[in-house]
């Protein structure tokens, strides 16, 4: 039996949201974080995180300043016993920066690219999947997907909760965080 699928933003969902962040330095776990993808493994999901790092496709930073952010994440998240199954990133920009990465592509969100790359890297299924991020791309990469959006209001979320309702864009729940949200998948 595959194992379901939840796929996590980075910034403002599972990190503190900084602008731009392309220094491991500067990486800071949103409390209760671990402990919820420490949940999910423990319920039987995968987990990976999904994040649009448009910052290299308009030259703030590298990629090896994002691997080298990523790999922050995943060590400060083993530190406290939660184990990411994949981390997922599209470098693109589909209007400005560096020509080899400005195009539309189907990686970022809300397509639905990471979401295929991270079950066929952890034999999981999309089907009951779950998106959870700070904005509502990640709410509608998760309906695409034919699963659920949830959206936390840490990060941008609370900006978002308000754009939500301008731009008929449904999630399937609002929570105040990534370990509220965990709870509502679990239900």
């Amino acid at each position: 039996m595959m194992r379901r699928m939840a796929l996590l933003d980075r910034d403002g969902t599972i990190i503190v949201e900084k602008r731009f962040l392309a220094d491991p330095a500067g990486v800071e776990l949103i409390p209760g974080a671990a402990a919820a993808i420490r949940r999910l493994h423990d319920a039987g999901w995968a987990v990976s995180i999904v994040t649009n790092q448009s910052g290299v496709g308009i030259g703030q930073y590298m990629l090896p300043e994002m691997h080298a952010t990523n790999a922050r994440v995943v060590e400060l998240l083993a530190r406290e016993g939660a184990v990411l199954d994949s981390v997922e990133y599209c470098p693109h920009h589909p209007q400005a920066g560096h020509p080899l990465y400005r195009r539309r592509c189907d990686c970022r969100k809300p397509r639905p690219g990471m979401g295929f790359s991270a079950a066929r890297k952890t034999a999981s299924t999309l089907t009951g999947c779950a998106v959870i991020g700070d904005r509502l791309v990640d709410v509608e990469m998760g309906l695409r997907l034919g699963g659920c959006g949830v959206l936390v209001l840490t990060g941008y979320g609370a900006r978002h909760r308000l754009l939500a309702e301008r731009r008929r864009v449904t999630p399937s729940a609002t929570v105040p965080s990534l370990s509220e949200a965990v709870d509502w998948i679990l239900r």
